[in-house]
């Protein structure tokens, strides 16, 4: 995991950029993706990635992100709503 000091949330592109050229290769690797993918995520707001890489990501930022803080597709937002069931629900 990439050491990164000072843990706060904030917006990927935020964050990606803080990282140094070296630090972004270092993350992408161990996010199990790409530069290229992480380049457009951060400058592109059509760009969105599933709920396992969004997972990943958020796993080796060092707690900087959280899963709000990445684009996710439709899918990946219909399947984390399923995976964090609403107060609303009574548990019987």
């Amino acid at each position: 995991m990439i050491p990164l000091g000072i843990v706060s949330v904030m917006s990927f592109k935020t964050f990606y950029l803080s990282l140094t050229p070296a630090e972004r290769m270092v993350f992408s690797e161990q996010a199990g993706t790409t530069r290229g993918l992480c380049n457009q995520l951060a400058y592109s707001s059509a760009k969105q990635v599933e709920l396992g890489l969004a997972d990943a990501m958020v796993a080796v930022s060092g707690g900087r992100l959280c899963l709000d803080d990445i684009p996710l597709t439709d899918r990946a937002r219909f399947q984390r709503s399923v995976r964090t069931p609403s107060k609303e629900v009574a548990h019987g």
